[in-house]
């Protein structure tokens, strides 16, 4: 298993984040460390390609989904047994657990609410379903 890293948030919550390369930063001033290159890799989805010549413009257009993976898999078995709160998913995760119109209310797992599009600091109060 590769350890996800969490903080606690001064509200108290404590936050997991599932497979961003990235850290996050939230309005309490408390930093989430970015997950490590493996455990990034591990959280790859697979993305499904479709494909078709635009009418109009000399490009190919791609619609383009995702689909979990085996290790996608476990890290979310893995996820929902460690004590957090939050996990914070990739919307691609988020989209390929439920759906577009789903939600995610009933499981720790959530989508970042970025207050401050500039700073990219996040919601310690709000996150997305």
């Amino acid at each position: 298993m590769l350890d996800m890293p969490i903080v606690t948030l001064k509200n108290g919550l404590r936050v997991g984040n599932f497979s961003s390369p990235h850290p996050f930063t939230f309005d309490d001033g408390t930093v989430l460390p970015a997950c490590s290159v493996e455990r990034t890799k591990r959280g790859a989805l697979e993305a499904i390609e479709t494909e078709e010549q635009d009418a109009r413009l000399p490009i190919r257009n791609i619609k383009i989904e995702f689909a979990l993976t085996d290790g996608v898999r476990d890290m979310l078995g893995e996820a929902i047994k460690t004590e957090v709160d939050i996990v914070l998913v990739p919307l691609p995760v988020k989209t390929a657990l439920c759906g577009h119109n789903g939600s995610l209310a009933k499981t720790p797992f959530r989508v970042v609410r970025v207050k401050d599009r500039v700073t990219k600091v996040l919601y310690s109060d709000k996150f997305c379903v």
